[in-house]
This record gives structure tokens, sequence and C-alpha cells, in this order.
């Protein structure tokens, strides 16, 4: 089934983060469960960047 992107940008978005930190050597929990919470946090406006950035880090595993 093919949804618009705007459907989609957490998955988009959750991609990019981990295309990124793999760029840079970062080793990070890659299941999709870990991520759905962030997403769904920052979706209802809950977390701002700061809280984001730690959220991501709390997601390395090295």
């Amino acid at each position: 089934m093919l949804r618009p992107l705007p459907a989609q940008n957490g998955l988009y978005g959750y991609r990019v983060a981990l295309a990124y930190l793999g760029m840079h050597g970062e080793q990070v929990n890659t299941k999709f469960a870990v991520w759905r919470e962030l997403i769904a946090d920052i979706r209802a406006l809950e977390v701002d960047s700061y809280g984001i950035a730690e959220r991501i880090r709390s997601c390395r595993t090295a």
C-alpha cells in the first residue's frame, strides 16, 4: 500500500537517524519498537530538540 510521505514521516525520520548515526560510527538499537515511543512523543510535541537528542543517545549500544 502506498501512502504519501507525511503519513510515513516517523519511519523516514527513523531511517535517516539510523543512517546518520551509522555514518559516524555510532552503534544504536535499530529495533523500530524502541523508537516508536520517541516518534509518538515527537508527534505529540511532548519533547524538545534536547529531549530528542537525549533519547537518541540513550539508544546507543556501544
